[in-house]
């Protein structure tokens, strides 16, 4: 039998208040490595407004910032997590993080740090595979992952946007997302350094990651 958010234990917190996102950042700042992901209106990061981030750092355990549609107060909460994603002593996981810091930098906000990419590890274990989330999750972790359709509906007209679904199921998608992103990194690190690929993934693929987003930022999509 599979596992999944249902029958898997799992503490997900939401911080919606300036309290609650202080006590978070402290937290995030005491951390060596933190894995993370953006929730947003649209898959085109250079049109995508951000509708929520998730954190987490311990498996099954995590945190979701829901982000307002008001720009202005968007912007103000994002800027809170200014000089944690600024931080150069904490490593930043994501899956396909270029995504995520296209979308970030489009508010101003610069990742620094070591970079880990879930896909871009994956792709260089299994190179034929897909390297899509559930997919992983399924594979490696023999969990299913929440479906995005379940929350949002199919593509077409009456697809909603994220923004339209309540803020607890998305905030359960969305820090599992993180969650597992953070036990398949694990798992990932492991087989790189098995395969004598560490020099591969460090120094070519995660190197390119920043100059890429750069230029994708600056209108030549690639």
């Amino acid at each position: 039998e599979g596992k999944d958010i249902h029958n898997t234990p799992h503490d997900y917190k939401i911080a919606d208040t300036s309290e609650q996102r202080t006590a978070l950042l402290e937290l995030l700042n005491a951390q060596k490595a933190v894995s993370f992901d953006t929730e947003t209106t649209s898959i085109d990061a250079n049109n995508a407004e951000l509708v929520g981030m998730s954190f987490c750092f311990e498996n099954g355990k995590g945190w979701y910032v829901p982000i307002p549609k008001d720009q202005t107060e968007a912007q103000a909460i994002v800027n809170e997590f200014k000089a944690f994603f600024a931080n150069e002593k904490i490593e930043k996981i994501a899956q396909n993080i270029k995504y995520d810091m296209l979308v970030l930098k489009w508010y101003g906000i610069e990742v620094k740090g070591t970079l880990h990419d879930t896909m871009l590890a994956h792709y260089l274990l299994e190179p034929e595979m897909r390297h899509n989330l559930t997919l992983l999750s399924e594979t490696y972790l023999n969990y299913k992952p929440v479906d995005i359709v379940s929350l949002i509906g199919k593509k077409g007209k009456k697809q909603k946007s994220m923004r339209q679904v309540p803020v607890e199921t998305v905030a359960e998608y969305a820090v599992e997302d993180a969650d597992l992103t953070w036990q398949l990194h694990e798992h990932f690190t492991t087989k790189i350094t098995q395969n004598n690929l560490q020099k591969l993934y460090t120094d070519v693929e995660v190197r390119l990651v920043p100059v890429l987003t750069e230029i994708e930022y600056n209108g030549i999509a690639l």
